[in-house]
């Protein structure tokens, strides 16, 4: 049963910019994993103030912490966290299977158009964004070295581990469009792609975002990906 038990790998749940691990999909993701018995942690990527947040940051957090404890690990990753987790499994063996949660690939291109023209044009230059934090609720500011930090992580070309991956996007998300995971999927045949009616935020597709997790534990006991 202590063998048993060992073999189970620890899952981290990775939020999205400008969110917590108090979010309404952590919240599910931790309550799921506490019904099943399975080892979750949900690390604030806010530590070391918003303001200054870059995404190498992020990485080095998460790769602290997966380092931390030996054993198989799955990341569940949510937005930027989903960003965030492909490139975390791309260099940390101990990763074993992804959980991408509308993922943020190619953010940049997919998210400064939908910034008005002057905020745009001034964050393009260098200057700091104000964007609403949603763990907070209010306007919190971003520096621009945030941007020219992720500029050098948005393009997933570079993203070649083969492991179980599983992604949900939904068809009506109009931050990151499903068409970034439908590329990614596309040039890489063990990555299995869920489209769903929903927006960004997959409200209302709780039990299939667990569905897919089953699925994923599932696909780590059945062996390596082909």
């Amino acid at each position: 049963m202590a063998a048993a038990a060992q073999r189970k790998p620890r899952i981290l749940y990775l939020h999205g910019l400008a969110s917590s691990p108090a979010s309404a999909k952590a919240r599910f993701i931790a309550g799921r994993c506490h019904a099943a018995g399975l080892s979750l942690q949900c690390p604030d990527l806010n530590c070391g103030g918003f303001s200054d947040l870059s995404f190498s940051r992020m990485l080095a957090q998460t790769r602290a912490l997966i380092r931390a404890r030996p054993g198989p690990v799955v990341l569940i990753g949510s937005s930027l966290g989903g960003l965030l987790a492909a490139w975390c499994a791309e260099w940390e063996g101990q990763v074993q299977g992804l959980l991408l949660l509308a993922p943020a690939f190619d953010l940049l291109r997919h998210w400064l158009p939908l910034l008005p023209a002057d905020r745009r044009q001034i964050w393009e230059g260098g200057g700091d964004l104000d964007i609403h934090h949603f763990a907070t609720g209010s306007e919190q500011r971003l520096h621009g070295f945030f941007r020219e930090d992720t500029a050098l992580f948005c393009g997933s070309h570079q993203l070649q581990r083969r492991l179980p991956t599983r992604i949900v996007h939904g068809r009506r998300d109009a931050v990151i469009h499903v068409e970034a995971s439908r590329s990614f999927r596309a040039l890489r045949p063990w990555v299995h792609l869920l489209e769903l009616e929903a927006d960004h935020r997959l409200a209302g597709v709780s039990g299939a975002i667990w569905q897919e997790a089953q699925l994923l534990l599932r696909d780590l006991a059945s062996g390596p990906v082909g």
